[in-house]
């Protein structure tokens, strides 16, 4: 009797299940809305492994047939909705296009977004402290020395008081003079340094910079809003401003206890352009450091600088350079835009056209 043959199990070629439209579960409503701004592809792909069972514990599939099953799937193929299946889920189009970053095509008022197309449609952030009013830098100096001998603590040195300009004052403890991160000691130097800053100034109130009211009434005069900026708590700002009389002035008005950092984040200047109802990209911050401009520049602001006493050529980086706010004018503030992307007069892709070159006349006549 022959010997029968070893019997090898023959592999059987791997299968696609696909299950038919009827048997196909329909999918919950949070799923179809979560998986809309997905590509077709991808979304008929999860739709389909759900559909198979895939990914559930009790009914996991191989992975060899999970991935035949999902290379299977056409793109086109339809996203069940539960009340039709041959309906499809269409992709939100594409925003149409603006013609500057300050268009928003979503107005429906034509006029009104005619007007945000101009260069004359902006916003005015402007610091209080060395802007506005004088600055007293100097006297916040001697009250962190003042309070640095009172606690204990190494006298501040020059560089790190510089730094401190324009920064709210327990972001000055904690991160500059590293005194303290605990925050109920933080607090606790941040009101005796305020006590001793009260002390030092008196009664004095810091004028008004010449040149500021005429320029904050140019902008009313063109509905330009304008807002003011400081580091300052709002129990010593508050009076301070009313002491100017320029508060009906501003339709914005943040202080230190309305943002969590102080210069140079951008967090005071973002807050107050949102309260103005301007984009970023359509906001001057007047300044008087390069702190204000690296601020600006942060949050894609253009940046004026009024220099001041101050050398020129330390404030390079801001668009604009002024001694005083008298030399600054509305055509100024709207020639900052008149290079932006999409402005009239511009090319498509946002550099100037050249002017055309006149063709010089070669006739027979020309060398006679």
């Amino acid at each position: 009797m022959p010997a029968l043959a070893a019997r090898v199990p023959v592999p059987e070629a791997p299968t696609t299940y696909v299950p038919a439209p009827s048997a196909r579960p329909a999918v919950a409503l949070e799923m179809r809305q979560a998986t809309a701004e997905q590509p077709v592809a991808f979304r008929s792909g999860l739709e389909q492994s759900y559909a198979v069972g895939i990914g559930g514990p009790h009914r996991r599939k191989p992975a060899q047939s999970f991935a035949a099953s999902y290379a299977a799937v056409p793109a086109s193929i339809p996203m069940p909705t539960g009340e039709n299946d041959a309906l499809e889920i269409q992709l939100k189009p594409l925003p149409r296009n603006v013609e500057n970053v300050a268009d928003d095509p979503s107005l429906h008022n034509p006029l009104a977004r005619l007007e945000r197309l101009g260069t004359g449609w902006f916003g005015v952030v402007v610091e209080f402290e060395g802007v506005v009013v004088e600055d007293t830098s100097d006297v916040h100096s001697k009250a962190w020395v003042q309070l640095a001998e009172d606690e204990g603590k190494s006298r501040p040195l020059q560089f790190a008081l510089k730094r401190a300009e324009g920064m709210k004052n327990d972001q000055v403890i904690q991160e500059v003079l590293c005194w303290s991160r605990n925050p109920m000691e933080v607090r606790r130097l941040c009101a005796r340094k305020e006590e001793i800053y009260a002390k030092l100034i008196g009664n004095h109130k810091p004028p008004v910079v010449p040149g500021v009211p005429m320029f904050l009434e140019t902008l009313v005069k063109h509905n330009v809003p304008a807002g003011v900026v400081s580091a300052a708590p709002e129990a010593r700002m508050k009076p301070a401003l009313e002491a100017t009389g320029l508060e009906h002035v501003f339709q914005s008005v943040v202080s230190g206890d309305d943002v969590y950092r102080g210069r140079p984040d951008p967090e005071a200047y973002l807050y107050a352009a949102q309260q103005l109802g301007r984009p970023s990209v359509r906001c001057v911050v007047i300044g008087n450091s390069n702190q204000s401009v690296e601020a600006a520049r942060e949050c894609g602001m253009r940046a004026v600088v009024v220099a001041g006493r101050k050398p020129l050529y330390e404030m390079g980086a801001a668009d604009l350079v002024v001694r005083g706010l008298d030399e600054l004018s509305f055509i100024n503030l709207k020639q900052l835009f008149s290079n932006e992307e999409g402005v009239e007069g511009n090319s498509e892709d946002g550099e100037p056209q050249p002017e055309p070159e006149l063709e010089e006349d070669f006739s027979s006549d020309y060398w006679l």
